[in-house]
């Protein structure tokens, strides 16, 4: 801070040439990880106070940046507490505003106490603003709007409680223009590199789930064979070459299973893992990231390998099985985009895994349990939604990335191994999460609505028993004269059961085919039906209700009653001994 007397036009200069200090830290801040970290809010408390001590920084910077005229300080300092307000919300706001505000007051001065009071309200009106926002982030035209009445009213607070009256008045005769347009402006571009730094992200997030996509299709019939040294090669092979890495590697917890690449020479399959790094990241369960090198720690001294990322590889209960490794042929050039297209491929490759492991390991099963496992993915409707995502992330990135989001909440829930019971509110979660991508392929011609008892939520059903006849209605709910359908799922509680209705108003079913549709094998169309039925009784014997009413064109209706207060101890302790003795067997 300069204690200066300068002229009105002097002070414009000054004041924008500190400007351009707090943007350059700002933007510098913003690119790096633990900023981004902070950047991602969500809802979490400790964020936001993390993210007040950051602005209240660069509100101490803009004071620190000031110079000092007629017994005052002509400053940025609101820029902190403003943009921390408009970005963050009240705590963060009125964290920047205290130190910013208690640093100003601090300084001295016959305007500290009224500069202090105006910093730390306007980073409070900031952060009351920011509960009225729509979008993710303030535009910086309305950032700047916001700034020049937040600038005025510092202003007015400055003439009125800054005695003498007369000092204060030739004090913001000075000041006043070049604080309002500084502290707008600054708002407006701190504002502009948050946004380029979301915007980023989002593009970075965009291209990376195109390429995991891509890659997932060409991987999905290689990986149903189960991760041998065979398919893993494939895999690597798929991999390379679709991205521009110089070498890509797959492990189990103790060997190579493949590698391409640089390197390849000595990382050879079936050999013991050589790297450091890998070793680290299968114990630990955590991403390796490496520089350098150094960071790989490959026993063998001219290893080309010079940076790279190790993802572990887990299943559906979290233990490690193998790790899949990304290598570039220079030091630090790993980039976002490969940090997060890796973990992208990892979850696929892990999911793709475990789909194979269950379907391997259904034949110990008991019967409903085998049945229970058959149901729980349709390779049409994963092929079908893959091609959608596709085709969606291209035009409208966001929406993609929330899609992909919803497929793999989709696929996580259905290849959960043992959990053969849920809470009605995952069950209604994951009906959503399947009609939202079937409604992006369907368009207008499906509809669907959601009428539940609140007070059923918590209640536990059998898993997969709305799912299964949601999907079963739109794959057959279309036909040549039912070009739209709306379903409904409703749940309500009567007497002493629990009722879970699936309703459509598509095609029907015959009462011919109504007669038969649980008696025979060769009803492939109804094996869903007859999946959740089955699960069911076996749940609640006698003491359930399975009834599906049908008629040609007019729709069809399926109920399910059971007990009041969902699954029984009775059964929660046969299911849990079950459970326990097939992990024995296993």
């Amino acid at each position: 801070m300069i204690n200066l007397y300068l002229s009105k036009f002097s002070l414009y200069v000054w004041l924008f040439q500190s400007l351009t200090v707090i943007i350059t830290v700002a933007f510098i801040l913003t690119q790096t990880p633990i900023a981004r970290a902070l950047f991602n809010l969500e809802s979490s408390v400790k964020k936001q106070i993390y993210l007040g001590l950051f602005f209240g920084f660069i509100s101490m910077l803009g004071t620190l940046l000031g110079v000092q005229t007629n017994d005052a300080i002509a400053n940025i300092r609101d820029v902190g507490a403003i943009t921390g307000g408009l970005f963050g919300g009240p705590i963060v706001g009125l964290i920047a505003g205290i130190m910013g505000g208690m640093h100003r007051a601090y300084l001295g001065g016959f305007t500290a106490n009224s500069c202090a009071l105006a910093t730390i309200l306007n980073g409070i009106f900031a952060g009351l603003l920011y509960t009225r926002k729509k979008g993710k982030y303030f535009s910086p035209l309305l950032g700047f709007t916001f700034a020049i009445l937040a600038e005025s009213f510092h202003m007015l607070l400055v003439l009125l409680i800054s005695p003498p009256f007369n000092k204060a008045l030739t004090l913001i005769k000075t000041v006043s223009g070049p604080m309002i347009s500084a502290n707008a402006v600054g708002v407006g571009l701190f504002l502009l590199v948050i946004k380029v730094s979301f915007m980023e992200k989002e593009i970075v997030s965009a291209i990376t789930a195109e390429k995991v996509l891509k890659i997932t299709e060409k991987t999905l019939p290689i990986l149903s064979k189960g991760l041998t040294p065979e398919t893993a090669d494939e895999t690597v092979k798929v991999i390379l070459e679709n991205t521009n890495l110089d070498a890509v590697g797959i492990t189990d917890t103790e060997k190579i299973l493949a590698f391409r690449g640089i390197g390849s020479y000595h990382h050879k399959p079936l050999s013991p893992i050589l790297t450091i790094s890998t070793k680290k990241a299968l114990s630990s369960g955590k991403i390796i990231l490496m520089k350098n090198e150094f960071d790989i720690g490959c026993s063998v001294k001219d290893c080309p390998l010079m940076s790279g990322i190790v993802v572990p590889l887990k299943d559906s209960e979290g233990n490690v099985f193998g790790a899949l490794k990304l290598y570039r042929k220079e030091r630090n050039t790993m980039t976002l985009f490969d940090v997060e297209m890796a973990k992208g491929l990892a979850n696929i490759l892990s999911l793709q895994v475990e789909l194979n492991k269950l379907e391997t390991e259904k034949k110990m099963k008991t019967l409903f349990q085998l049945k229970a496992l058959q149901s729980r993915i349709n390779p049409h409707f994963l092929f079908n939604s893959l091609n959608t995502i596709s085709y969606i992330a291209r035009t409208d990135p966001e929406k993609g990335g929330e899609l992909v989001k919803k497929l793999s909440f989709i696929l996580r829930k259905t290849i959960e191994a043992e959990e053969t019971l849920s809470t009605l509110d995952e069950e209604i979660s994951l009906v959503k999460a399947y009609l939202e991508i079937e409604k992006e392929r369907f368009k207008e011609r499906l509809n669907y609505e959601f009428n539940i008892d609140s007070s059923l939520y918590d209640i536990k059903i059998p898993a997969l028993i709305l799912q299964p006849i949601v999907e079963n209605a739109v794959k057959h709910g279309f036909s040549l004269t039912k070009r739209n359908i709306t379903i409904k799922i409703i749940a309500y509680r009567r007497g002493n059961y629990v009722y879970l209705v699936v309703e459509d108003n598509g095609k029907g079913i015959s009462e011919e085919t109504l007669k038969t549709i649980f008696n025979s094998s060769e009803n492939k169309k109804s094996f869903g039906l007859k999946n959740v039925r089955d699960r069911v009784l076996n749940l609640f014997g006698s003491n359930a209700m399975f009834k599906i009413k049908s008629r040609i064109n007019e729709g069809t209706k399926v109920i399910i009653g059971i007990p009041k207060g969902g699954t029984p101890n009775w059964i929660l302790e046969r299911l849990s001994s079950m459970t326990k003795n097939l992990q024995g067997k296993s």
